[in-house]
């Protein structure tokens, strides 16, 4: 079995299968930087459920499956996340 990769961006790690889809909550909080990331991923997929036809579970070598998702995913994902965030995470993310 190939070994995931993981990659530090900031204070937070961003896990990868070996063949390159990311784990969705770990790209999630990297992108808000905020301890909202779940909330933000729970109503996302609630509104928006065909984003979970993008993606399935992955055992990480901690042991607990994760979601992950490939490229065409994460970019559903990436379009809709403007709509979760709260007014402190768009001034956190724009600087």
């Amino acid at each position: 079995m190939e070994q995931a990769l993981t990659f530090n961006f900031g204070n937070d790690l961003i896990r990868f299968t070996p063949d390159g889809r990311v784990s969705v909550m770990d790209a999630i909080q990297a992108v808000l930087d905020s301890g909202r990331a779940s909330m933000v991923w729970k109503n996302l997929k609630s509104d928006h459920p065909e984003v979970l036809t993008y993606c399935e579970e992955y055992p990480f070598h901690e042991g607990e499956a994760v979601l992950v998702t490939g490229s065409e995913g994460w970019e559903k994902i990436w379009m809709l996340l403007p709509y979760y965030l709260s007014d402190e995470d768009l001034i956190d993310i724009l600087g």
